[in-house]
């Protein structure tokens, strides 16, 4: 299916929501929770660079092009609304987190809602047992891993095996992108919520730690869930997540809102 950003702009709204998906990720994994966004917010449901094509699209893109793309997208979004919401998956939660400390941006952060975090990405055979139906098998082929991998997954896929060999650069890369952020997390002083697929089969499950250690953080896993794929249940309890968080975003713009009119009477 295509893979193209997806963008509502809402001409006044001083609140936006902010989607970056992960590496070979797509704007697809947020489907679930696009209905819980008020209609009055602003919505930028990104692509990242040298996703939404083709194999040797995505191995000609780089670290360097996601960190400035998230860096040049969020200083727009900030510039035009007042609270921004942060949604994201995987590399998404990183690329995020550390471009809004970067840019100093940490006030206008009102959440940062994150599924999957690859703080600490590794590689198991239940993986390549995914791929395998990616590449050989039938559109609806597979465990419920292999087709929501396949719904969710933002890069063409072919059969000319020897063109993937130029993406090992790109996982290096994700590699030292873990290690630079999961030593910093515990410090960031952001609003984060990060649930964490139990069953993930490329992110291990300590990259829960770094966040049960920074005080503003929340953190829980979800039992029965993979990297793309979540189970019912879990997913149920995603969206109840995401809507308390908003609902409490909500709350806190509003309390906002009164302390700015009393301020006014004096």
């Amino acid at each position: 299916m295509p893979h193209r950003p997806y963008q509502k702009i809402v001409p006044g709204s001083s609140v936006a929501v902010l989607m970056v998906h992960g590496i070979l990720g797509s704007p697809h994994h947020f489907d679930m929770l696009m209905p819980y966004i008020p209609s009055d917010w602003s919505v930028y449901n990104i692509v990242l660079d040298g996703h939404g094509a083709t194999a040797r699209d995505f191995a000609r893109t780089s670290r360097k092009k996601w960190e400035a793309q998230i860096e040049r997208v969020m200083a727009d979004v900030c510039a035009a609304h007042a609270h921004v919401v942060v949604v994201a998956h995987s590399m998404g939660c990183m690329l995020t987190m550390n471009a809004a400390v970067k840019l100093g941006l940490e006030r206008q952060i009102s959440a940062m809602f994150f599924l999957g975090a690859a703080l600490y990405p590794m590689c198991t055979p239940s993986i390549v047992k995914t791929a395998f139906y990616m590449l050989f098998g039938k559109p609806d082929s597979g465990d419920n891993r292999a087709k929501a991998a396949r719904l969710r997954c933002g890069t063409v896929i072919h059969r000319r095996l020897w063109e993937y060999f130029a993406w090992i650069p790109r996982f290096i890369e994700l590699f030292a992108l873990a290690w630079y952020t999961r030593r910093r997390v515990p410090k960031y002083d952001l609003p984060i919520i990060a649930l964490q697929s139990w069953q993930d089969e490329v992110v291990g499950r300590r990259s829960i730690k770094p966040f049960r250690k920074n005080p503003r953080a929340k953190s829980e896993f979800l039992m029965e869930s993979s990297h793309f794929y979540y189970a019912p249940q879990d997913e149920k309890r995603i969206c109840l997540v995401f809507n308390k968080t908003l609902a409490n975003v909500i709350k806190n713009l509003q309390k906002s809102s009164v302390a700015i009119d009393k301020a006014k009477t004096f």
